[in-house]
């Protein structure tokens, strides 16, 4: 008995108190039609209680009100706080809580430094990254700012087991790595991910996609047709999102409504809740089939790449809402454990090889070894660098101004062109150079844009940016041009050509351009300089000297934080 394995809880006190045995649940759920009531499984049976789900359909079918899923729950807690664990369970729960970790460390786990991220969840990123990718592009170009890709597991395995101790620890872990990377908004691409970060984020805001992209972006096809031409779509509903209100509408309202949909309405596992599908494979089998009944010949829509997956493994039609975007390709066949492993690890392995940080670092590591082979090959020396400088002292720099000039309204990446004016030129003239070239290209841009292409600008664009930024600058003038280059919002090349398209005055936009783009032109020629110092002086000291002027000037952004606050309101303000 209960007493005897465990402690009892006040919440499976008060629920043993009230339940009467009706029965009324065990006709919903397959694994208390299998094992008796709750109350029995609890007092008598405890171990079995991780064959719960967790779904929550008894609780909502008891008539008493009580919630028999959250006594069960709890009895998962007990037990395992007490260590009173079969060796099967025991097995089952580090199952669990190893694949967490796994996705929790590196090389899988991964956050940018953006404000708003897509999380994506460890289903949906090991069977499709190219919808994990798309996605991301949808939501920077939905929400008009960039959006980032955080890669990790919530622990949910872990917490539908019950080892609440182990998944608070976790989100412990992830809410210091959010805050780390100045993350505040979570668009989560998994129903688990939502309720787990939901419950245990409280400062973060947490919206699941479903939320938060427009109902015209999923273009379901049109139903196929069943047996006796019955047409439509089953849309089935993950079982978290019984507990989180919106989500469910959103999903039917991305089906468009059009009354051939069937949709399960109350929770319907799936056969992966709890722990249940590592514990008694034909329990799992027979939750499956319950999903599949109801479906009957109808194609199963969900927004959990864990319920697909499931439902493919068994032979049944079933897509995931998000293969409606645009140019996504259906999946018609279940991904293997492995290639789901690999998968996330070339997502996460490609974030951090496309980074801004990694291609400056690979740059200044080839820089160095191509300029030591050079200089060691005879190729180039300090004296020979410095007299074709001399030699060109005005040709050169002005070569260098135009190209600097023409290269942002072409898209060509501009930091390589001040890092080397510092490296050629030092902190002073490299400088200066820099920023008459940079503050050249954003008014070339600017006027093209101005004068030349309007029309095209807005629409090659998006009209949505335009209007938000076209707000900002009404509302705010200079400043907005001042926050967008401290602290872009979007490319420089884009800036340059929108601004073009807004009513801010040339002149305001020339200076304020000039005076904001001026802290990060400072760092980088700085440290650029600091490189020539190394490599063609060998000045350790000079290396120093400006990676700390370098540091100095991409803090000063921070340092006027109370300028940015001004003009960092959503779009609807």
């Amino acid at each position: 008995m209960i007493q005897n394995t465990m402690e009892m809880s006040f919440r499976m006190k008060e629920f043993l108190d009230n339940c009467n045995s009706c029965g009324k649940c065990k006709k919903v759920c397959p694994f208390l039609n299998l094992y008796g009531t709750p109350d029995i499984v609890i007092t008598y049976f405890p171990d079995y209680a991780f064959f719960c789900t967790n779904c929550g359909k008894c609780t909502l079918m008891c008539p008493q009100g009580i919630s028999p899923n959250e006594a069960l729950f709890e009895t998962k807690y007990q037990m395992i706080k007490n260590g009173s664990l079969p060796e099967t369970i025991n097995t089952a729960i580090n199952s669990a809580y190893h694949f967490a970790m796994r996705g929790h460390k590196f090389p899988f786990s991964y956050y940018p430094s953006t404000d708003t991220v897509f999380w994506p969840g460890c289903s949906l990123s090991g069977i499709s990254p190219e919808i994990v990718r798309k996605t991301v592009r949808l939501l920077s170009n939905h929400l008009n700012k960039k959006v980032g890709l955080a890669l990790d597991c919530c622990f949910d395995p872990l917490y539908q087991m019950g080892d609440i101790d182990s998944s608070e620890k976790a989100t412990k872990r992830i809410q210091e790595r959010l805050k780390k990377h100045r993350i505040t908004h979570i668009i989560t691409g998994c129903t688990n991910c939502t309720k787990i970060l939901l419950s245990h984020l409280p400062e973060i805001k947490v919206e699941h996609i479903l939320e938060v992209l427009p109902v015209e972006a999923i273009n379901p096809p049109i139903p196929p047709l069943g047996k006796g031409g019955e047409g439509g779509f089953f849309l089935h509903h993950p079982c978290p999102s019984f507990r989180l209100d919106g989500i469910r509408q959103r999903a039917k309202a991305y089906m468009n409504g059009d009354g051939k949909i069937n949709e399960s309405l109350t929770p319907s596992c799936c056969g992966c809740g709890g722990g249940m599908s590592s514990l008694s494979k034909d329990l799992s089998d027979t939750f499956t089939e319950r999903v599949i009944k109801a479906s009957k010949e109808k194609t199963i829509i969900t927004y959990c790449m864990g319920c697909k997956s499931r439902f493919l493994q068994k032979g049944k039609k079933a897509y995931h809402m998000l293969e409606f975007l645009p140019g996504i390709k259906l999946i018609e066949k279940p991904v293997s454990s492995m290639k789901k492993w690999t998968n996330r690890l070339i997502l996460s392995m490609n974030q951090r090889f496309m980074s801004r940080k990694f291609f400056l670092g690979l740059a200044v590591i080839l820089l160095i070894f191509l300029t030591t082979y050079l200089r060691k090959s005879g190729f180039i020396s300090t004296d020979g660098i410095f007299e074709f400088l001399h030699t060109y002292k005005v040709a050169a720099p002005l070569f260098f101004i135009i190209f600097y000039a023409i290269g942002p309204s072409l898209f060509i990446p501009s930091l390589p062109l001040t890092l080397g004016a510092g490296f050629l030129w030092g902190p002073f003239w490299g400088v200066v150079f820099s920023i008459t070239g940079a503050t050249s290209g954003a008014t070339v841009a600017f006027l093209i844009a101005r004068y030349l292409m309007g029309d095209t600008i807005r629409e090659r664009f998006g009209y949505e940016r335009w209007k938000w930024l076209k707000e900002k600058v009404e509302r705010h003038g200079w400043k907005a041009v001042a926050f967008a280059r401290l602290l872009p919002v979007l490319p420089f090349p884009v800036l340059n050509y929108l601004f073009g398209v807004t009513p801010i005055p040339f002149l305001h936009y020339l200076w304020s351009t000039f005076v904001f783009m001026l802290p990060a032109c400072v760092a980088y020629v700085a440290f650029g300089s600091s490189m020539g110092e190394l490599i063609l002086k060998g000045n350790i000291k000079g290396l120093i000297i400006g990676i700390i002027v370098a540091s100095v000037a991409l803090l000063l952004p921070f340092a006027l934080k109370p300028l940015v606050k001004m003009v960092s309101n959503s779009k609807n303000n």
